[in-house]
């Protein structure tokens, strides 16, 4: 399950309560509120079709890094400014737990670095942030951003941009969230940020959502150019909506919907995702979920569907054991595998699979 920051890192992290002095210019300044936080989490998975010999499909059983939820230590911090303004910060570590490499391309902090102030009238930041669809989806997935999820079917639901500039607000019940990047992916040579291409990497998102009571829902809209000047003039677009209905204490319902059309030639299609799916907590302790994800490729004629199910069991407040098992029906030489589009899977053919591992929270 995923971890979201700020306000579920701090109850998972540990409070550091310490006074971080800084001398600068003869004055010393203290953080009121700095946090350590992370998750290591690693298994042993077994998949079928992940790869052929000889022009054979072949499986693979492989320990695992981030089945549950994808490994990371962080620090985010708080300091008060006084007149109801503060000044923020996130710095979040992506590692891989079964052989410690660095993720987000070997990003030191490819999971979150930004800096702001958070006032009154919402937390404008700066840096390397979350997208809007990130931020809303990640409680509106019924399998809870677990490695064989929603995440798989568009990778674009645990997206980031590099040089964004970032906007929350909330209200009553709604929320709105908005992003705009320079350019948002700066491993790719010119990916942004050209002198006199403004266009070049250029990434627009905002969505809004709204939760009362039993009910949880968002809608997001985001707009990408492509990362060259001669494909800066293409678009890579997405709308999602998403709902969440609690029945009872102990049942929630899921569904939702994403739109996707792109002309960028590295991704272009189109294709409509529909997924529905439940969490039930059958003891405090002991969570179950499952989802059914169905993709119409309207541009290749291709209608991928993913079966996936998980439960966990909660040995602490800081660990879990889990179990995740999932299944991918491709057709018409569609290569949806269990943990994405072209990852680990041959073309065409089905695939299932199964993880077992322990996740730690601190």
């Amino acid at each position: 399950m995923e971890h979201r920051p700020p306000s579920g890192m701090a109850r998972i992290g540990k409070q550091l309560a310490f006074g971080l002095a800084a001398t600068a210019a003869g004055s010393a300044s203290a953080y009121s509120n700095v946090t350590l936080y992370g998750i290591v989490d690693s298994g042993i998975a077994y998949t079928t079709n992940a790869g052929t010999s000889g022009g054979q499909s072949k499986s693979v059983v492989q320990v695992i890094s981030g089945g549950n939820a994808a490994g990371r230590f962080g620090l985010t911090g708080v300091e008060d400014l006084g007149g109801g303004i503060s000044s923020v910060f996130t710095l979040e570590n992506g590692f891989s737990a079964d052989n410690g490499a660095l993720q987000q391309n070997e990003r030191l902090f490819g999971r979150q670095a930004f800096v702001g102030l958070q006032t009154p009238y919402g937390i404008l930041t700066f840096g390397r942030q979350k997208v809007p669809i990130y931020d809303f989806f990640s409680s509106l997935d019924p399998l809870a951003y677990s490695n064989w999820s929603i995440t798989a079917q568009d990778a674009q639901f645990i997206g980031r941009a590099d040089n964004s500039i970032k906007y929350v607000a909330s209200g009553g019940p709604f929320k709105f969230d908005a992003l705009y990047s320079t350019g948002y992916n700066t491993v790719i040579v010119n990916g942004g940020e050209i002198p006199g291409e403004f266009r070049v990497g250029q990434e627009m998102s905002a969505g809004t959502s709204y939760a009362s009571g039993a009910l949880e829902s968002a809608l997001v809209y985001e707009l990408r150019r492509g990362t060259s000047v001669g494909t800066q003039g293409n678009k890579e677009q997405r709308v999602a909506a998403g709902l969440a209905y609690k029945l009872s204490g102990n049942l929630t319902l899921f569904s939702g919907y994403k739109w996707f059309n792109s002309s960028i030639p590295s991704t272009a299609g189109r294709s409509n995702m529909y997924y529905g799916g439940f969490q039930y907590r059958v003891t405090p302790a002991y969570v179950i979920s499952m989802a059914t994800y169905y993709t119409n490729v309207r541009s290749a004629g291709q209608h991928p569907i993913d079966f996936g199910m998980g439960a966990a069991y909660l040995l602490s407040k800081r660990t879990r054991i889990y179990v995740e098992a999932g299944y991918v029906r491709n057709n018409n030489g569609s290569n949806l595998g269990l943990a994405g589009f072209g990852v680990g899977v041959v073309p065409g053919a089905n695939q299932a699979g199964l993880t077992v591992g322990v996740n730690h929270r601190f």
